[in-house]
């Protein structure tokens, strides 16, 4: 009986429709017939249309949440106006004070010729990064930036945006600029999936990456587990950790407790610390709490010998 209450509403949702894409394609067609080149990175699943994905600034790879010592990059590089039936070379640089990634020992196989070729719209850079031990601390960062040579313009660089390509969301702060592109790696260990929604976890408190290294070292378990939530919480697999790393942290404390009881100030060499200086914790240990720092335990459990 209220069906008729919709019939506006699909009129106006189309007529919404029709204004934004009459917006969009004038937008587009300000360009049309000028040869311009910018960078066109997009992520999202392969079974996705392009054309509605975000054009995104930057590429990141986090060696620190995936079981890899290389990652393969790919970058497309899209242009405006017609396709030509001949082939058109630009280049691509690297922008040396905005990229303080070693080549050959962080990143190899990136060539600064490239080419749009004959009855094609664009192309992809490819290349290699490598994680190394500095990444654990650092972010290694590539700054590209497009030349466009003779058969080029860079249009879209005055306005910051390709027109009809939303801009994606930064987590590094980066230029808008469609003629630059960011590649940042580093191997900061990412708080998993299978350590739940929030920093603090039931089965292994707050997150540090030095926790989840350590919890890895003393269990076994590699990153591919700890990404598997509905093992962590339904299978087991988080209740198993959390006890291996009491049983280990509980024997670490055990032994510098009998060294400071015998009058060693240094027992307490034998614990388990974090990076911050504080007592590696999780929960089900009560003899201290992961804001306790070993100098508190120290001042409780030293027993100095008398002096003869």
């Amino acid at each position: 009986m209220k069906m008729y209450n919709y019939i506006p509403m699909i009129f106006l949702f189309a007529i919404v429709v029709l204004l934004l894409t009459s917006c969009e394609q004038k937008e587009v067609m300000e360009y049309e017939g000028v040869d311009g080149i910018y960078f066109d990175v997009q992520w999202g699943p392969s079974h996705f249309d392009e054309s509605r994905l975000a054009r995104q600034h930057y590429t990141y790879v986090s060696f620190g949440s995936i079981e890899a010592e290389e990652a393969e990059i790919t970058m497309k590089v899209g242009i405006s106006g017609s396709i030509k039936d001949y082939d058109r070379p630009f280049r691509v640089e690297i922008v040396a004070d905005s990229t303080n990634a070693i080549p050959e020992e962080e990143y190899t196989g990136f060539t600064e010729e490239q080419v749009i070729k004959a009855g094609e719209n664009r192309t992809y850079i490819t290349f290699k990064v490598f994680k190394t031990p500095r990444q654990t601390e650092d972010t290694v960062r590539i700054q590209f930036r497009i030349d466009p040579g003779e058969y080029f313009t860079l249009p879209f660089s005055e306005v910051g945006k390709v027109p009809g390509r939303e801009n994606a969301e930064k987590q590094f702060a980066t230029s808008e600029d469609p003629a630059v592109h960011n590649v940042f790696f580093n191997n900061i260990l990412s708080r998993p999936a299978g350590w739940g929604a929030n920093e603090y976890s039931a089965y292994f408190g707050t997150f540090s990456p030095d926790k989840y290294q350590y919890l890895m070292d003393v269990s076994g378990y590699t990153k591919a587990h700890f990404e598997q939530l509905s093992a962590m919480t339904q299978g087991g697999r988080g209740t198993k950790i959390r006890s291996i790393a009491i049983k280990d942290l509980q024997a670490r404390f055990n032994k510098g407790y009998y060294r400071l009881q015998a009058g060693d100030a240094d027992g307490w060499e034998e614990w388990m610390l974090e990076r911050n200086g504080k007592m590696m914790w999780v929960p089900g240990i009560t003899w201290w709490n992961e804001d306790t720092l070993p100098d508190e335990l120290v001042k409780q459990y030293y027993k100095p010998q008398a002096k003869e």
